[in-house]
């Protein structure tokens, strides 16, 4: 009799302790987590995009002249000085060659002309003789006139007679003149190719800078104002950055930005100088339609800074919508989607509460928060499946 109440007196021991490890077994555990602290600091709403450097100020420089050209001893990116570095220097065009025909042309012209000046100084000589005879009649009827043996009339003829026949003189050289001009002329139709010309014209630079294009670069016949090369200012480099049209928008003259991503070291500050009133529209990579606004980021600072970068390179640029130093804020991976707007999970005695939070800026790293929580609360970064509102939590770090 005495076994019989000691036998369940074990069974009821055992079922107890088997109900307690069933307890244990499949009570929820605390999910692990990393906790971060609402902090306070400086935050920043901005907008990004990629885009190139370009130049502000870019000069085409011109063929004064129709000519030969030389051939230019320039490259894309030699330095160049305002008024002292000769870009280009130039010819005149040599002549087009002859046919046969047209050389014998040219030869028949140049025999016609010769003979006209030869015929043209036969008339001067006899204009020459005709005024020396004038002046010895004027003479002799000047002396007649003296001794009173001619009359005053016959003197007036002889006095025109001998101003005509000089002035007829005139007239023979000036043929003389024309004859031979016109010899010249005519020689000159048969010059060729070959003949040398001695003047030069040098076209120097208009800005100090860098070759940015070599428009032309060897040497040929080029037509007045044809373009050689640009030019382009070392100080007026800045960044053309292609934004989405909803994000242009917001951007105006004069906000804050600077260059990042651009292969050297730190960011370049910058300001807005431009945003373009028209926009574009782009296919991306993945084959999207946008439509985009170029918007022009001055560089600022000291030109040592940027003196590594040259027109055409790729870069980012971040525009400063609004800056807030003293901002609420939480790690980015802190963030739990909810409806349209976002949560977070926030550590309460142990326990997650998911908290409804309104957002303002936003970096790659952090978000602001407006309202929801305050500095110094606790929330969940990276939330697992495992976290749900109201569990238990077990801290296993602590980021921020």
């Amino acid at each position: 009799m005495a076994r019989f109440p000691l036998r369940w007196a074990l069974i009821g021991l055992f079922g107890a302790g088997l109900v307690a490890g069933l307890a244990v077994l499949f009570v929820p555990r605390p999910a692990p987590v990393d906790i971060a602290k609402v902090s306070l600091g400086p935050i920043a709403e901005t907008v990004q995009d990629q885009g190139i450097t370009r130049v502000r100020e870019a000069y085409v420089v011109s063929a004064p002249v129709s000519g030969r050209l030389e051939r230019l001893d320039l490259h894309v990116g030699d330095r160049v000085i305002a008024g002292r570095t000769i870009l280009a220097r130039m010819r005149p065009a040599p002549p087009d060659l002859l046919d046969p025909r047209a050389r014998a042309q040219a030869a028949a012209a140049v025999a016609a002309a010769g003979a006209a000046v030869s015929a043209a100084r036969a008339a001067e000589q006899r204009a020459a003789a005709e005024a020396r005879r004038a002046d010895l009649a004027l003479g002799r009827t000047r002396a007649l006139a003296d001794n009173g043996f001619a009359p005053k009339r016959a003197l007036d003829d002889a006095e025109a007679d001998a101003r005509a026949a000089h002035a007829a003189v005139d007239a023979a050289a000036a043929d003389v003149a024309a004859r031979q001009a016109q010899l010249v002329s005519a020689r000159s139709a048969l010059i060729g190719p070959g003949a040398s010309a001695r003047e030069v014209v040098s076209v120097t630079s208009p800005a100090t800078g860098y070759v940015t294009r070599v428009l032309q670069e060897s040497e040929r016949t080029v037509a007045m104002g044809a373009p050689l090369v640009e030019v382009s200012e070392s100080q007026g480099l800045e960044a053309q950055i292609e934004f989405l049209s909803q994000d242009a928008v917001r951007i105006r003259e004069g906000m804050a930005a600077e260059i990042y991503d651009w292969g050297g070291g730190a960011a370049i500050p910058a300001v807005v100088r431009r945003v373009e009133p028209e926009g574009f529209v782009k296919i991306s990579a993945l084959g999207v339609e946008e439509h985009r606004v170029l918007v022009m980021l001055q560089f600022e600072g000291a030109p040592d800074r940027w003196s590594r970068l040259a027109p055409g390179y790729g870069v980012w640029g971040r525009v400063f919508l609004r800056q807030e130093p003293r901002a609420a804020k939480v790690p980015l991976g802190a963030l739990v989607g909810s409806g349209e707007g976002w949560s977070v999970f926030r550590l309460d005695h142990g326990r997650a509460r998911l908290t409804r939070v309104q957002i303002g800026a936003m970096t790659d790293r952090e978000a602001e928060i407006l309202s929801g929580l305050k500095a110094g609360d606790g929330v969940v970064v990276f939330p697992s499946d495992r976290v749900r509102d109201g569990g238990r939590v077990s801290a296993q770090g602590r980021t921020g």
